[in-house]
């Protein structure tokens, strides 16, 4: 049978410290690894949801690198999103490192123009498949939880949706509702993993980290304003009968993306 075990961290963020991030992150990926496949970490889980990018960090960063082996040290697969440099533009760039020390990217579709993100930030043109143990996973970032167009699931191309975001604690119950959505009509698991905290621009975070299976059910949640740690099992042969069994992936509707 085909499983695979994911971590959902639900954790603060140091505003803009990339040392004391790393150092989270090298504890958190360390004390959990056992018995996990991948640990998913928030958004921009290294400086917070920021709009200075004078301090993002390119593919060759020191952080990178780091993430990289605490991934291979582990024997784990961590993955979150970072702000990075790139030929003079900056993206809410996602990564996912692998324990072979393989580096999947996935760039933001939708940039949050109420933060006037969309004036900082270069958007992603591309989604991005990830296969691991006999899964497809798409990660998307935030704000690309509103756009199910952008996120759907054409002819059942990907298994899990990952959804890493810095979502303010006003707004959650759309996080709620839209995780569950996306879940429901993509017929697939949905991880979603939030922040909580207060960042520099005295936003609250309340969390919502949370896991639904490809009904819609809620798997598992982590408590509100906590920092929390959630893990879940996801099973492909159980996806695969209920697709099989309720099949309305037929009758999507057909469209390109342009």
């Amino acid at each position: 049978m085909s499983k695979i075990n994911i971590c959902a961290c639900q954790i603060d963020i140091f505003w803009e410290n990339y040392e004391l991030n790393i150092e989270k992150i090298k504890h958190i990926v360390k004390e959990n690894s056992h018995n996990t496949d991948i640990i998913v970490f928030p958004e921009m889980f290294l400086t917070g949801f920021s709009m200075n990018t004078s301090i993002a960090i390119n593919e060759n960063n020191i952080y990178i690198e780091k993430l990289k082996n605490i991934a291979i040290e582990n024997k784990i697969n961590i993955c979150g999103s970072l702000m990075i440099e790139e030929n003079g533009k900056y993206y809410n760039r996602f990564y996912y490192f692998t324990s072979s020390g393989n580096i999947y990217t996935y760039d933001k579709r939708h940039l949050f123009r109420m933060a006037n993100e969309h004036h900082f930030y270069t958007e992603g043109k591309t989604h991005t498949t990830i296969y691991e143990n006999n899964f497809q996973m798409a990660p998307f970032i935030c704000y690309d939880l509103r756009f199910p167009v952008w996120m759907r699931n054409v002819n059942n191309k990907f298994d899990i949706i990952i959804v890493v975001a810095n979502w303010p604690h006003k707004r959650i119950e759309a996080w709620d509702a839209l995780l569950k959505a996306r879940a429901i009509e993509n017929q697939c698991y949905v991880v979603g993993v939030n922040r909580v905290g207060k960042d520099a621009n005295n936003i609250t975070y309340s969390g919502g980290t949370c896991f639904y299976d490809f009904r819609g059910k809620l798997v598992a949640k982590a408590k509100d304003f906590e920092e929390e740690i959630i893990k879940a099992t996801f099973l492909k042969e159980e996806l695969e009968e209920y697709r099989t069994s309720f099949p309305a992936f037929l009758d999507a509707d057909k469209f390109i993306i342009v």
